[in-house]
């Protein structure tokens, strides 16, 4: 869920992650307030290009999907497209982990401090167990969207756990640890860039994501 896949690290992920650690703990020790918007607007218009460029198509254009299928086959395709999605969504927690850092105690100071930390500790409660749930329900590589990425359902989909109650736990409930965790930080910026970080991966799930499960489930039923 970091971005971290312990059992396909190689000697080229080992060293990249590295380097965004590094780069995130540099960041940390300037706990720079216009640092931390730099780097969750860079962060995210990297996830975001990378996301909606492998796996969107248009009629313009193909998803790099199919070109790294057509070039280097399946298995060796995907396992190059995880990659690049395990440093975006590294950094797009670690950017979002900056801001709340960087901006603690900004534009919440209107709220009692108790009742801040009170909501925003229960609000982690449930969102971080209930996507780590749906996160193990649906596995590691649905996480890493191999399903899009081969255009073919994994296997027989099961509503099972927190997906009997909610259609999407992992983008709708399963977000509410961000604002949980600006809450208690007292964050206002943090809430903003959460909410922000939430509105677009609902944009790449309704555009790109839900019209491709719908349509290979309805292929195969």
């Amino acid at each position: 869920m970091s971005g971290v896949v312990v059992r396909r690290m190689t000697l080229l992920r080992g060293a990249s992650l590295l380097v965004s650690v590094g780069l995130y703990l540099w960041c940390l020790q300037h706990n720079s307030f216009t640092l931390a918007v730099w780097y969750f607007a860079i962060a995210t218009v990297f996830h975001y290009i990378v996301l909606f460029g492998m796996f969107a198509e248009t009629s313009f254009s193909q998803p790099w999907s199919k070109g790294l299928i057509a070039r280097f086959g399946e298995e060796r395709g995907f396992r190059i497209a995880e990659a690049w999605m395990t440093l975006v969504f590294f950094h797009n927690g670690a950017s979002t982990s900056l801001m709340v850092s960087a901006s603690a105690a900004q534009g919440l100071d209107f709220l009692p401090a108790w009742a801040c930390s009170l909501v925003g500790i229960g609000l982690s409660c449930v969102g971080l167990p209930v996507k780590i749930w749906a996160t193990m329900i649906v596995g590691i590589d649905t996480y890493y969207y191999r399903d899009l990425f081969l255009r073919r359902p994994l296997g027989e989909f099961q509503a099972r756990g927190p997906y009997k109650i909610f259609a999407n736990p992992m983008y709708g409930i399963g977000h509410l640890h961000g604002y949980g965790t600006a809450l208690v930080a007292a964050s206002l910026p943090a809430l903003v860039i959460v909410a922000i970080n939430q509105a677009c991966v609902w944009l790449f799930y309704v555009t790109v994501e839900r019209p491709h499960v719908r349509k290979i489930f309805a292929e195969t039923t």
